[in-house]
Order: C-alpha cells, then sequence, then structure tokens
C-alpha cells in the first residue's frame, strides 16, 4: 500500500513539474524558436551608433550574409490581437518557411523578408539562425561602431538563466523539492518498524539503509517516468515531434535536480532517525526518531506557503498590468512616429520646424495626432510634487487611443483645482512654459492658459516617458492637458516632441501623405511606435502561470507534510489516547493540546513572516495562515482516528 501511495504522490509531483516546464518550454520557444533553429540572442541599441535606422539595417543585412549569420529580426504582428510575432529576414542569403509553428497556444508566425522593416527602428531583438563561425567578427563590428549588445546564448545555461531569473519558477522547483521531502518522511514512517525488527535481528545497517533508499527511488522513479512518458505523447502529438527533442531535455534537467535533491534528503533523513539499541530496549515507537524531522518540515512547508502567497498575488496582479499594457499598446498598433534623417545638424533641424508645425496642425484638424509626454526624475529633481509622482502633458488624442469607448472629454482624468498644484510644480511650469508657448507667454500668465488635472484612480492611466515613449503607469500625476498643440506649443518644442517618439500619428500612409505635402518625405522616416512596447508586454502571463504552479505544489506539500506529522504524533501518543477514548472523552478534548500548540506556533510564524515582508501582503498571508491552521485539527483527528482503530485491532 506505501508502495502506491509513494508512486502516486511522485506521479503528482512531476504531473506538476511537467506542467511548469511546459511553461518554460513555452517562454523558450518565444526566445529561441525552435524551428527556425535559433543559436543566439542578440539585442543591439543603435543609439549610439550614429547610423539612421534605414542604414543600419542594410549594413546588418550585409553582415548577414557576408558571415553566413542567418540574423532574423524579430516584432510583434501589429494585425489582429497583436499577441503573436513575426520573423523579418535580414539579409538576402538562406531559406526560411514562410510560416513557423510556435510550442503551446501561440498562433503561428510568419517570416517575411527585409522589406518589412522599411518603418521600423534598428534597435531591437535579433536572432541568429546560421553558422556561429562569424559572430567573433560580428562582435567586432558592433564594438567599432558603437551598437550596444547584449548576448544570450540557446543553450542549458541560457535556459536556466532564463528561468532561475524568475523567481516563480524558483519557487516551482522548492515546492517540488518540499513536496518530495515530504514523502521521504512519509516512506521512512512506514518503513520505522519493519527497520527496528530487522536490526534487532543482525542485519547489517547499511544494508537497511540501502534498500529502503533503493525501494523508495523504484517508486518515485516509477511515478516520474510514467508522467514524463504522457508528457512526451502529448507534446509530440499537439505541439509536433520536432518539439520533443528540447522538451526532453528540460524536463530531464528539472527531474534530475529535483531527484539528486530528494536522495540527498533521503539519506540525511534516514541516516538521522536510525533506531538506536537504547531506543529499542525502552520499547519506544520506532517512528519516535522522526518526529521532530516531521515537524520540522510541517513548519517550514507552511513559511514557505505563507512566504508564496504574497508573491503569487502580486504575479497575478503585474499579470493584469502587463495585460492592461499590452491593451494599451493594441491603441498604439496603428499609430507611428516620426525620425529625423541623420546628418541634418543644427541648423538643417531648425529649417524645417516650420513644416513639422505645420504638419502636426494638419494632423490635428483630422484627429490624427496625440502627444503623451512624462518628464523624468532627472528632469524633476529638486521639484516639489507633493504627493504626485509626476508631471506629464496630454493632448484629447491621447486619451482618445487610451479611453476608447470612455464617456467626457477628459475620460479617467478629474479637475485639479489651483490651489491644490504643489508649488514646485508651478514654478517648474511658469519658469519653461515662456519656451515652449507659441505666444512666449510665462509664469501665471502661462498657467492660466492651460488646464490640471490628475487620475480618476490610481494607475489607471498609462503615460509615455519623455525621451524615449514607453508607457508608464504611475498612481496619479500632475497632467497639464492641451485642447490644441498647434496654437499652444511652438514649432520647436512640437518637433522635438516628434523627435523623442512622444508625438505620434495615426497611420502609416495618411502621415507619410502628410509630410509629402509639406515637402519632409525625404529628411524624416516613419516608424511604428508600438512594436517594441508589444514585444515587451507579452511575457509576463507565463511568469503568473509559473508561481501558480508553484503555489499548487507548496499547498500540495503542505498537506502531505501535515498528515504526516498528524500521523507520527499519533503514533507516539497512542499508549494515551487509546485509554482516553476509551474512558469516554471526545476526540476535541483529546486533541486540544497538540492543536493549541500548533495554533500558538503557526500564528508566531505568521506573525514573522509579516514583519519581515514589512506588512506587505499582510491580510493575504493571514488570511491562508488561517486556512493552513484550521486544518490542523483536520489532519491530527484524522491520523488520530487512524490510530485509534489499528490499535483496537492490534495491528499497531
Amino acid at each position: 500500500m506505501h508502495r502506491k501511495i509513494a508512486v502516486a504522490v511522485s506521479a503528482l509531483l512531476f504531473a506538476l513539474l511537467a506542467v511548469a516546464v511546459t511553461l518554460v518550454a513555452t517562454m523558450h520557444d518565444r526566445s529561441y524558436p525552435e524551428q527556425l533553429s535559433t543559436k543566439s540572442i542578440v539585442n543591439l541599441d543603435f543609439s549610439s551608433a550614429g547610423m539612421d535606422d534605414a542604414a543600419a539595417i542594410r549594413e546588418l543585412g550585409t553582415l548577414s550574409d557576408q558571415l553566413d549569420l542567418g540574423l532574423v529580426k524579430v516584432a510583434p504582428d501589429l494585425g489582429g490581437d497583436q499577441t503573436g510575432q513575426v520573423f523579418v529576414k535580414v539579409g538576402t542569403e538562406g531559406s526560411f518557411p514562410e510560416r513557423i509553428r510556435r510550442f503551446g497556444n501561440d498562433q503561428d508566425a510568419t517570416v517575411r523578408t527585409q522589406d518589412a522593416l522599411a518603418h521600423s527602428y534598428a534597435s531591437g531583438e535579433y536572432l541568429i539562425t546560421g553558422s556561429t563561425s562569424g559572430q567573433a567578427a560580428f562582435r567586432g563590428w558592433l564594438g567599432e561602431h558603437r551598437v550596444i549588445s547584449k548576448w544570450s546564448e540557446n543553450n542549458l545555461a541560457g535556459t536556466l538563466r532564463l528561468v532561475m531569473k524568475q523567481g516563480s519558477f524558483a519557487t516551482s522547483l522548492l515546492a517540488a523539492t518540499a513536496l518530495m521531502v515530504s514523502l521521504v518522511l512519509y516512506w521512512l514512517s512506514v518503513k520505522a518498524r519493519g527497520r527496528a525488527l530487522r536490526a534487532l535481528a543482525g542485519v547489517s545497517g547499511w544494508r537497511i539503509q540501502y534498500e529502503d533508499l533503493t525501494g523508495f527511488l523504484v517508486a518515485v522513479l516509477i511515478g516520474a517516468l510514467g508522467v514524463d512518458v504522457l508528457a512526451l505523447a502529448w507534446t509530440g502529438f499537439s505541439q509536433g515531434w520536432t518539439f520533443v527533442p528540447k522538451y526532453l531535455s528540460i524536463l530531464a534537467t528539472f527531474d534530475v535536480i529535483v531527484l539528486i535533491a530528494t536522495m540527498a534528503f533521503a539519506v540525511v533523513m534516514s541516516a538521522a532517525s536510525w533506531p538506536g539499541p537504547a531506543m529499542l530496549a525502552r520499547r519506544e515507537p520506532a517512528v519516535k526518531s522522526l518526529r521532530k524531522v516531521s515537524m520540522a518540515l510541517k513548519g517550514l512547508t507552511f513559511v514557505l506557503v505563507l512566504a508564496a502567497v504574497a508573491p503569487a498575488f502580486t504575479a497575478y496582479t503585474n499579470a493584469r498590468g502587463s495585460a492592461e499594457q499590452q491593451s494599451r499598446w493594441k491603441a498604439l498598433a496603428d499609430q507611428v512616429t516620426i525620425s529625423f534623417q541623420g546628418g541634418m545638424g543644427e541648423k538643417g533641424f531648425e529649417q524645417i520646424l516650420k513644416q513639422v508645425g505645420d504638419v502636426v496642425n494638419d494632423a490635428e484638424k483630422k484627429d490624427a495626432v496625440a502627444l503623451s509626454y512624462t518628464w523624468d526624475d532627472e528632469a524633476l529633481k529638486g521639484v516639489d510634487l507633493g504627493k504626485f509622482e509626476t508631471l506629464a502633458v496630454l493632448s484629447p488624442g491621447w486619451l482618445r487611443l487610451m479611453n476608447k469607448g470612455a464617456a467626457g472629454e477628459t475620460p479617467g482624468l478629474t479637475p485639479l483645482p489651483a490651489a491644490e498644484i504643489p508649488a514646485g510644480a508651478k514654478q517648474y511650469l511658469s519658469g519653461n512654459l515662456g519656451l515652449w508657448t507659441r505666444d512666449k507667454s510665462a509664469g501665471d500668465a502661462a498657467l492660466r492658459k492651460v488646464s490640471f488635472y490628475h487620475f480618476t484612480q490610481p494607475g489607471t492611466m498609462p503615460l509615455a516617458s519623455g525621451g524615449g515613449g514607453e508607457l508608464i503607469f504611475p498612481k496619479d500625476a500632475i497632467v497639464m492637458f492641451v485642447p490644441n498643440l498647434h496654437d499652444t506649443f511652438n514649432d520647436d518644442f512640437l518637433a522635438s516632441a516628434a523627435s523623442s517618439r512622444n508625438l505620434v500619428f495615426t497611420g502609416l500612409g495618411p502621415t507619410q501623405a502628410l509630410l509629402a505635402a509639406h515637402d519632409l518625405q525625404y529628411k524624416t522616416t516613419v516608424r511604428y511606435a508600438a512594436e517594441e512596447g508589444v514585444l515587451l508586454a507579452q511575457f509576463t502571463a507565463y511568469f503568473a502561470w509559473l508561481q501558480a504552479v508553484s503555489l499548487i505544489a507548496l499547498i500540495i506539500a503542505l498537506v502531505v507534510s501535515s498528515l504526516i506529522a498528524a500521523f507520527i504524533t499519533a503514533v507516539l501518543r497512542a499508549k494515551r489516547d487509546f485509554p482516553l477514548r476509551l474512558a469516554g472523552q471526545q476526540w476535541r478534548e483529546i486533541l486540544a493540546d497538540r492543536v493549541i500548540i500548533e495554533w500558538c506556533v503557526g500564528i508566531g510564524l505568521a506573525a514573522m513572516i509579516i514583519l519581515l515582508r514589512r506588512g506587505d501582503g499582510a491580510l493575504l498571508i493571514a488570511a491562508a495562515a488561517v486556512l493552513g491552521l484550521l486544518a490542523a485539527p483536520v489532519t491530527h483527528l484524522l491520523a488520530t482516528r487512524w490510530t485509534f482503530e489499528n490499535v483496537s485491532r492490534r495491528r499497531l
């Protein structure tokens, strides 16, 4: 019977681990597409290279062909629901399929030619799918042209780095180990009496240890192999047999990690729980030596569950936040930004300022332009904003993009009376508005021409960071709302906002036509605004799933260890419990002392976790602690009744 239980529990454990590995394999294929035979990933930043995007992409294509790198740029699929990816062949050499299959539930990805990068930034993520022999020369070229690069290799070490930097997967492995240690404790508990009798019969201690641990390992391997075979079959039939080797390598890696950790604990616990001659002479129960270990393991898993509850909730919260962020990036899928050609110089830039202003004016008449600019910490250094996190300027177009379907002229914003605007913000704006506005008014006169708002609800209004255009979600901000961009801001400000990606225009074709109408088609380049943001937002849901799997494993480990600890306590207290029950005492009276002790210890551990986390997630931790402590009487009742029945039948 105990062998079947060991096989069942180990199968449950490795099933949870297989689910976690499935999520890891999905993340791995998102990073290193299997059907592209990806060797490495390199993230390139051309901000310091002094090259325009088109020239940089042409150079990369030439290098890819010369060095047989098979360089592929990763981009989001901005059509549909924006959850897919496309891969753009940077060079002209080499053959790729038109579509590649993705692991998991991700939609198939398309492979496109270099023409698809005509309106993309050169900076971004690239895959090396060809020969690795030219990587040294490629790295040299990047260094010579001051291109910042960050490399990741597609090997076991790279996979481990990919997942271990996520606390959720580290918790999954810890939970798996805790569950297996609980199983070790159960195995040693049911084997304790037989070990003691064999020791009295003169059987060698080393032989007893070897046979017990070997039997345990065989039971665990039966459960693990059964689950792994099913997982591999599911992967092959549902995902494609191309993915099976990589899935098997990841699964085997983490199986081995858990098995090694488990057997190490088993050896230590088996040696520590060896029944000595004095114990046997005193006729003490053989499981007595495991009592302290069982209580320590129960306390450890209880602490692990409490410590994991708040991070798990945070992971889900972050996943929802990321989903919200991704939905806002979807609103920018058809938005484009304008970048100015390199080599124009300061004088050349000044000559086109009026043209840029006219472009903004025409676009604004068609509701085809939006501004969001949030000053960073460096710009606001020394500025007292009071309770607000930051300062931003928005246009009606941005509110329409971020609040489609919302009613009101300023959805998501609440008016901020002048008396509530911090003095530091007033001073900062009044001193700078004269430089930014078209009529050069400054001071209080300039402040009276704009409206001020703050967020209706904390963290619900996405803003674009100044100088990069990335979406940020501050809890609250002072928002300067400008109903008309061209009438309010001068051409210099508008051109600067355009060059920093804080001014976005609707539609690639209409924006190109607008630039051509003002003779700017050869002096500017139009780029999609949302490519990088959509890619960054596509990964977070996997981390939340990993956290969920780890939390489930921890809860199972807590249940198993609690039952085992209760079983050992019931066996040790059987000489006391049996006559008390026969004398008519209720179970609640018999169990009261041990349950109260556990409750006191559990409350102390919960308070310790809350203090260590400085109150972060206190309600969640307290709720989890209450549920765990309420389970204590149940486990003790089950164990004590089982012990009573077996003593009655002279089986214990």
